[in-house]
């Protein structure tokens, strides 16, 4: 199987596991490390941007281990022997060189408080996990380190190109080493999981480098990259040597690493204290899951927040554990699994009864002959949590910023703990189609929608005798019309073709529509029926 592994990884030279890197020719890569910094850094604040990481449910900060609160953060800049004498002294089997990028990246982490506050004490609840594992597999101990220079610790960070996860595998390599995805799991977003196949891919790479930097590397951009910039290097096996061959993140990529490793071995020397996270990782333990179970019955048995559940379980993508023909596992406060274990059949109940109630209320609203849904606005009242900021709270409710400071007239983007916003989002309702413009208003709809000679034919339609019988009127074919509301994926030609004898020239006539109209769900259409 291993054998197998490697000569796929040859095969293919754009499999990539981490952060998405383009092989360039050598005359296309930048010489300058600035395009490949930004990208790190473009990175980074993204990932430490995301609702996960910064919920205040997850991280408590005291004083007693935030320095922010009883003293300004002065950066400190050490000379390059410090920065060399401190690097050689972790005494690494990985190849821990300075040199002038290694030295930006040091101080690039160093200006970088709040993510490494955060990570301080993520690893608290992380790193016990990855030495295990790396002990197990005989890998070295530093390649915890790496895991923040993928994700900053974000079991559900996911990139631009869709690498997710602690350790950021891509859809196909995560298939390459048996990380599952579908509906309602996602193993890549397993701490677990992920790790083992982490290690597994370490491994593989160094029976084809062994050299840990170009192992490094790999996970990176991927073994086809690395291979090319080895041809046309000469034939180096030496990072450093190859690296102007190497995509630029790449090549960016290691020396972070080298920084990560130093920052987080010398935080204290910056000052740097960990905010705490809500659990370290003796105080979690595990449970195997045999029956479905849902987060919203496990939180009213377990007394347990949904955001804790998620936060424990981050494999679940929609809070839902689907243990049919699978056993899952559920990651629960230590204090928590006695409960959980007493009343386990309780909650699978409860959860097949929510099931069931859900299923049937998605049933009832789906669109029929006689009702339609709609999107509704619905005011919400959001209490500011601390360390949370209007982007933020914008971005955690799929609303624009703007849009939030001025429901809530402020003139600044400026918040505080405590502070209550209102929130306008949408929601799906079910309401009863009105058909209009029958009888008295089809003759006016009518006008509305026609003109020159076709208008004056209705008037003098409108004109006839009032001698007429009622069954002469009814030989010619009631025009009615009703009105549609344009469905997400909707477009005029498949409105058209759900109405006998409807076109979307007719379509477009009737309600006026040049050929730029745009089909805006929610928006409502006039629809011929009939005649």
């Amino acid at each position: 199987m291993m054998k197998i592994k490697i000569y796929i990884f040859l095969l293919l030279p754009m499999l990539v596991i981490g952060s998405s890197a383009n092989a360039q020719s050598p005359e296309a890569i930048d010489s300058s490390q600035g395009k490949s910094y930004d990208q790190i850094s473009a990175m980074l604040d993204s990932l430490t941007a995301q609702t996960f990481l910064n919920r205040a449910d997850f991280i408590e900060a005291t004083k007693s281990l935030s320095f922010r609160d009883n003293a300004p953060y002065e950066f400190k800049s050490f000379p390059d022997s410090v920065y060399k004498h401190n690097l050689a002294k972790l005494q690494s089997p990985i190849a821990l060189d300075y040199n002038d990028q290694v030295k930006q990246f040091i101080e690039f982490y160093a200006h970088k408080v709040p993510l490494m506050k955060r990570v301080l004490g993520l690893s608290k609840l992380y790193f016990p996990m990855f030495e295990e594992i790396l002990d197990k597999e005989g890998l070295p101990m530093e390649f915890k380190y790496l895991s923040i220079v993928e994700s900053a610790l974000n079991p559900i960070a996911c990139s631009r190109c869709g690498a997710t996860g602690l350790w950021q595998f891509m859809y196909t390599t995560g298939i390459l080493y048996d990380l599952k995805t579908t509906s309602y799991i996602d193993e890549r977003r397993d701490p677990y999981k992920a790790t083992v196949a982490a290690c597994q891919y370490f491994k593989d790479m160094y029976l084809i480098y062994k050299d840990w930097l170009l192992v490094i590397a790999a996970y990176n951009c991927g073994a086809g990259n690395v291979n090319r910039a080895i041809l046309r290097s000469g034939g180096s096996n030496n990072f450093w040597e190859i690296s102007r061959y190497l995509p630029s993140e790449t090549r960016s990529y290691v020396p972070a690493f080298i920084a990560v490793n130093y920052m987080m071995s010398y935080a204290s020397d910056y000052n740097l204290t960990p905010e705490a996270p809500a659990f370290s990782y003796f105080q979690v333990d595990t449970v195997t899951v045999t029956k479905p179970l849902t987060f919203n019955q496990l939180s009213k048995t377990l007394n347990v927040p949904v955001d804790v559940l998620q936060y424990l379980n981050p494999i679940y993508k929609k809070g839902y554990i689907p243990s049919l023909d699978a056993n899952y596992k559920l990651r629960l406060p230590y204090n928590k699994i006695g409960i959980y274990m007493a009343n386990v059949d309780a909650i699978a109940k409860a959860s097949y009864q929510e099931t069931v109630s859900t299923y049937t209320q998605q049933q009832a609203l789906k669109p029929n002959a006689k009702y339609e849904t709609v999107s509704k606005d619905v005011d919400k009242t959001y209490t500011v949590q601390r360390g949370e900021s209007l982007p933020l709270i914008a971005g955690r409710f799929g609303v624009n910023t703007s849009d939030l400071a001025k429901w809530n007239h402020l003139k600044g983007s400026t918040i505080y703990p405590g502070q209550k916003l209102t929130i306008v989002t949408k929601e799906i309702v079910k309401v009863e189609k009105q058909e209009v413009c029958k009888d008295s208003c089809t003759a006016a709809l009518s006008r509305d929608s026609i003109s020159g000679n076709d208008s004056a034919k209705f008037a003098k339609n409108d004109s006839l005798n009032s001698k007429q019988t009622a069954s002469e009127i009814k030989e010619v074919p009631a025009i009615n019309y009703i009105y549609y509301t344009i469905q997400p994926g909707d477009t005029l030609w498949n409105i058209a073709r759900r109405y006998q004898g409807l076109t979307v020239q007719k379509l477009k006539e009737i309600n006026k529509l040049n050929d730029n109209f745009t089909l805006t769900p929610g928006t409502k259409l006039k629809v011929q029926i009939g005649g």
